[in-house]
């Protein structure tokens, strides 16, 4: 699998839900606010620039499409949709 152009597929890094103080869980659905999703980067195409395989971003929750390859779910979106690179 490889990615083209300015396209990057990215696999969502799924997070434990968060906890209160008080002890209650908070689950997806209360952190709906959130634009952004975590993800580790697993192809990038040969017109993306500062980003390599490997690398953790966050990205537009609203950006990309679903991509399944061989029973694992990817996503591809494009360079402009990533905000952060750890």
């Amino acid at each position: 699998m490889r990615a083209i152009g300015i396209y990057l597929v990215i696999l969502e890094i799924k997070e434990k839900p968060a906890k209160t103080k008080g002890g209650l869980i908070l689950t997806d659905k209360l952190k709906e606010d959130v634009r952004y999703r975590k993800g580790i980067v697993k192809s990038v195409g040969d017109m993306v620039e500062g980003l390599k395989t490997g690398d953790e971003i966050y990205y537009d929750k609203h950006a990309g499409f679903n991509v399944e390859i061989d029973e694992n779910l990817f996503l591809v979106i494009k360079q402009q949709d990533v905000v952060i690179v750890l």
